[in-house]
């Protein structure tokens, strides 16, 4: 299925090409550069912060957000540091957070929170222990924007500081996402 927003852009572009050839020569002076490749709609970057993970999460990280065609939302610590891992990215989808939760599959016996988030449609929260690590999974709807937080946390953890913290930045997307009116007037669904 062909993008929507991709769609629109090669119907700006083409009549353009097109006016261009039509004109006389020199008069309608350089093409200009066009992207290689289509920048990503969104980055939960940049709602986030080093300083919002280390208040929320107690960890001290370096920020990746990737570039701006393949946004990757990363706040690692020291590697030998034994303080959590925090991960964001994204998705459209054009369903209910509870369609996209029974095609996920999670088991019966799984540690599932429903926060309230404010400005959002849905928040789900997953809380696991495997192997003395653990992981929370935030799951936030706005509109069509699926916006997920992972964190990894070595032993000894603080469950509860790391799912407060999982829910503070759930917040901080939703809040970021609807002032940018994301997910809601800027795409359309692509489930």
């Amino acid at each position: 299925m062909t993008h929507p927003l991709r769609s629109a852009a090669a119907l700006v572009v083409v009549p353009a090409l097109a006016l261009a050839a039509c004109g006389d020569d020199g008069a309608t002076g350089a093409k200009p550069d066009l992207p290689s490749e289509t920048p990503a709609l969104w980055n939960p970057c940049d709602a986030l912060d080093a300083a919002f993970i280390k208040k929320h999460f107690g960890a001290t990280v370096t920020e990746d957000d990737g570039t701006p065609t393949s946004p990757d939302c990363r706040f690692a610590p020291e590697e030998s540091s034994g303080e959590p891992v925090v991960q964001a990215n994204y998705q459209q989808y054009g369903g209910t957070l509870d369609e996209l939760w029974k095609q996920m599959g999670q088991p019966e016996d799984a540690d599932v929170r429903e926060p309230e988030i404010e400005g959002a449609d849905a928040a789900r929260i997953v809380v696991s222990v495997v192997e003395k690590q653990l992981y929370v999974t935030g799951f936030v709807q706005t509109g069509f924007l699926y916006q997920v937080v992972n964190v990894v946390d070595p032993a000894p953890f603080d469950k509860e500081r790391d799912v407060r913290g999982v829910t503070a930045t759930l917040t901080a997307l939703a809040e970021h996402a609807d002032a940018k009116d994301a997910g809601r007037a800027s795409a359309s669904p692509t489930g």
